[in-house]
């Protein structure tokens, strides 16, 4: 397999993380999960469900070769084998592991440090921890799912080579990037602001706080990867028209805003330069370089 064939395939499988963990979950799931550890049935279905979707997007271009040319189904069934083998059955084994494994760690420092309250609540201060500790464990399965597929035969491309697929991959990975997980970081920033700003405690005003979020970052990624720097001028200028007086709420609002567009232009700068800029090529070659030197 070519560098440039392994990078697509890495940045193909990490959607697939990124959703079922952020995007697919109800938020029912982690509450289930805190309460009720390895017998947590939502644990169960989210492990199946991260392994389904992974082993979805790993096949993803054999099944689109497959539904184009349909005499081609014996030939593929090796691959299709060897990604329900890999990205099924250990992506599930290992969400099932590593997820079970942090929810008994925090029910346990809950239980320890005897906070009260609902002991299916993920405490404030360990969700960053474990945002941080799960990514990792899961990035590095995803990394021996690649190594394992890696010796598998030239991947069908349906309409493009790998480096404009890797650009595609690119642009989705960071808008869901800006989605939850950027939520959560900026959840866990602006923590004590929250706890003190007492109208935030009421639900709507929350959620409403938490889908403005999500647009502002979204529309920054965009405004970035389509090279309009002047639109986010306006749109902080825009946000900076709005007036409380309430000093607590207007600190919580103005870290949280600055806070999630640093998240955002960051994310959204990455995204440019490996796009625009001759990243990818650059990250191709050097990987090439260091694998010969190996």
């Amino acid at each position: 397999m070519m560098v440039s064939d392994g990078i697509e395939l890495f940045l193909r499988l990490y959607p697939a993380y990124l959703l079922v963990e952020f995007v697919l979950r109800p938020g029912f799931c982690g509450a289930d999960r805190f309460r009720n550890s390895w017998r947590s049935r939502s644990l169960i279905l989210h492990a199946v469900a991260a392994g389904g979707l992974t082993f979805l997007f790993a096949a993803l271009w054999d099944i689109v070769f497959m539904l184009q040319n349909p005499a081609s189904l014996p030939a593929m069934l090796p691959q299709l084998r060897n990604a329900l083998l890999y990205a099924f059955v250990l992506v599930a084994a290992s969400h099932f592991a590593i997820d079970g494994a942090l929810a008994r760690w925090t029910a346990g420092r809950r239980e320890k440090t005897s906070r009260g309250g609902d002991p299916g609540l993920l405490p404030e201060d360990d969700s960053l921890r474990t945002l941080f500790a799960g990514g990792a464990a899961h990035l590095g399965v995803l990394f021996i799912v690649l190594v394992l597929l890696s010796p598998q035969a030239p991947i069908p491309y349906p309409f493009a080579g790998p480096v404009e697929l890797i650009r595609i991959w690119v642009a989705a990975i960071s808008f869901l990037l800006v989605l939850q997980p950027g939520g959560m970081l900026v959840g866990g920033v602006i923590r004590s602001w929250r706890d003190d700003a007492d109208a935030f405690q009421e639900g709507s005003l929350d959620k409403a706080g938490r889908l403005i979020g999500y647009v502002e970052r979204v529309l920054v990624v965009t405004f970035i990867l389509v090279n309009q720097y002047t639109a986010i001028g306006f749109f902080i200028a825009a946000k900076g028209l709005f007036r409380i007086n309430d000093p607590k709420r207007s600190e919580y609002i103005i870290v949280g805003t600055l806070v999630s567009f640093a998240i955002a232009v960051l994310i959204g700068a990455a995204a440019a330069y490996l796009i625009y800029q001759g990243g990818i090529e650059q990250c191709i070659e050097y990987l090439s370089e260091l694998l010969q030197i190996s």
